[in-house]
């Protein structure tokens, strides 16, 4: 699976839950936040002028964003211990979506980024489950694992790319 999205894969791979930190939380919980519906190569120049002084939160035009981001950035360390706290990966996704601007999708998204294995029940996703017939995202992504023994994380970028290619 790697070979066809190597810089994916391998970010992901790398992606451990027990080792992030909480300005790695902060940063995927903005890139999460920006990405919400819209185009990988919008968020890419919002992320990366952000990224250059991340406490100029005017680069982010969206007021509903910036204004979730600009909240989170001031209580992000305490937001990331109740997390760390949190015990069984529902939990973890439930407190996700406590977060601002953090629907039942992009919680998905985040925890993925987070090094949570899960899946990201987008767009794509769902009508690869639906053709296939799988009764939810989560379900489809065990089967595929069992078979090729990769993170679900990892499968989820592979059939996201190969969806989003029209495939």
């Amino acid at each position: 699976m790697s070979r066809n999205f190597p810089d994916d894969t391998s970010w992901q791979n790398s992606v451990k839950f027990s080792k992030i930190t909480a300005r790695y939380f902060f940063k995927q919980y903005v890139w999460v936040v920006l990405a919400s519906g819209f185009k990988v190569s919008i968020v890419e120049k919002i992320y990366e002028r952000w990224s250059k002084n991340p406490t100029n939160f005017s680069v982010i035009r969206h007021p509903l964003k910036r204004k979730a981001i600009e909240k989170t950035s001031k209580n992000y360390v305490q937001r990331f211990n109740e997390l760390k706290s949190k015990k069984t990966e529902s939990e973890k996704l439930e407190y996700l979506s406590t977060l601002p601007h953090i629907g039942d999708i992009t919680k998905y998204h985040l925890a993925k980024n987070l090094g949570i294995e899960v899946a990201k029940p987008d767009v794509h996703l769902q009508r690869l489950m639906k053709k296939f017939g799988f009764k939810d995202v989560q379900e489809m992504c065990k089967v595929i694992q069992k078979k090729f023994h990769h993170k679900i994380s990892v499968i989820d970028i592979v059939l996201w790319r190969y969806a989003e290619q029209g495939n």
